[in-house]
């Protein structure tokens, strides 16, 4: 930044609990004050004129190409273990486990700051949030008619916000060692992918099972099949 260009402060778009935002500047030499919205420059004379213009110009920044997008992470096993499961009274303790993270998002490049990411709820999971609300809003109230109007008045101000980019966000800072892999959002993709999540669930489900009933006469039935196997190749 030129030397005659301080830094006053950081405005925010007025819309609540997103990341849209600017940097609202002096130029010390014309003492105008200005920042850059979506490729323009808004400026005044005062500071509280530039700040109102500046919210303004940030509540006009609504138009975002979103695409929807499943996210896989998955943690970098090379550093460690898979059989370690720490140590407890100093002593160690083995464990296996699976390892399934997945989530839906609609993603878009920040319209104000291109090298970086934004986010905001899938279409699909915002539309259950918009049912939850309007069955919450509802219930307090005692007649069909109070109960639409007031459930309908909830769902349009969610829609307002969703439009208006109202709860977008930075792309979730991750745990350390683990690396998230994006594909396009379809149905079919989704369905497939829930799939693998109840195949893991089941699979939980029996060695829970199992952990209950186990005996060495069971134990010992797994592992001759494997015994077997070896000395057949042997």
């Amino acid at each position: 930044m030129s030397g005659h260009i301080a830094k006053i402060e950081r405005v925010d778009a007025p819309q609540r609990g997103n990341n849209l935002w600017v940097d609202l500047l002096l130029d010390k030499r014309t003492g105008v004050f200005f920042a850059q919205v979506g490729g323009k420059r808004v400026e005044a004379k005062s500071k509280d004129e530039a700040v109102a213009l500046v919210k303004a110009a940030l509540a006009s920044v609504t138009q975002v190409q979103w695409r929807s997008v499943i996210l896989l992470r998955v943690r970098d096993r090379r550093r460690e273990n898979r059989d370690d499961g720490g140590m407890e009274n100093n002593r160690p303790v083995f464990s296996a486990s699976c390892d399934f993270t997945y989530l839906r998002r609609e993603r878009a490049v920040n319209p104000l700051k291109p090298k970086e990411t934004i986010e905001r709820d899938h279409q699909e999971d915002f539309e259950l949030r918009v049912k939850e609300a309007r069955k919450r809003e509802a219930y307090f109230e005692h007649t069909p008619a109070a109960k639409k109007k007031r459930a309908d008045e909830v769902e349009a101000r969610m829609r307002q916000e969703r439009d208006a980019l109202a709860n977008v966000g930075p792309l979730w800072n991750y745990f350390e060692h683990t690396s998230e892999y994006e594909l396009p959002y379809t149905p079919e993709a989704w369905a497939g992918i829930r799939r693998i999540a109840q195949a893991i669930h089941d699979t939980q489900d029996k060695l829970d099972a199992f952990a209950r009933t186990a005996t060495p006469e069971r134990l010992l039935a797994l592992v001759s099949p494997l015994l077997l196997a070896v000395s057949e190749k042997s």
